[in-house]
């Protein structure tokens, strides 16, 4: 036999066991039962509050409105969004300074390259006005 499983109404709250899914349509609303994501005998030992808050909590959690009305909040919320930027901000300023770092070190690299090469040119230079005297 199968073991039952805690579902609850979306729209009313509206809780019930149920061995199959089929089997959970709110008698209240006709509508289709979720599953609580918690075995039946845990949510048992739940004390009435608990089971209220936790019912409760889904339903915020689940409801279309209140998801569509806490959207702009979420899309909005300045604070989040300076913290964001500030966070961009930092990492992009470490990596200018990674970049100006390597920048430096190639630049001293080209200065001590072209300085060999003018050397050696002038040794060459060198070398061969000297044989031809």
């Amino acid at each position: 036999m199968r073991e039952l499983s805690v579902y609850y109404c979306p729209r009313c709250g509206f809780y019930a066991f149920h061995c199959l899914s089929k089997n959970a349509i709110c008698p209240k609303c006709t509508e289709e039962m979720k599953l609580l994501d918690m075995r039946w005998q845990e949510f048992m030992d739940l004390d009435c509050d608990k089971r209220d808050a936790l019912l409760s909590g889904r339903l915020i959690s689940d409801h279309s409105l209140v998801s569509r009305l806490a959207k702009p909040y979420r899309e909005n919320n300045v604070r989040q969004i300076v913290a964001n930027l500030l966070t961009v901000i930092e990492e992009l300023d470490e990596e200018i300074k990674r970049l100006e770092r390597e920048n430096k070190k190639e630049k001293e690299t080209v200065e001590w390259m072209h300085k060999m090469i003018w050397d050696l040119v002038r040794e060459r230079k060198n070398a061969g006005s000297g044989k031809n005297d």
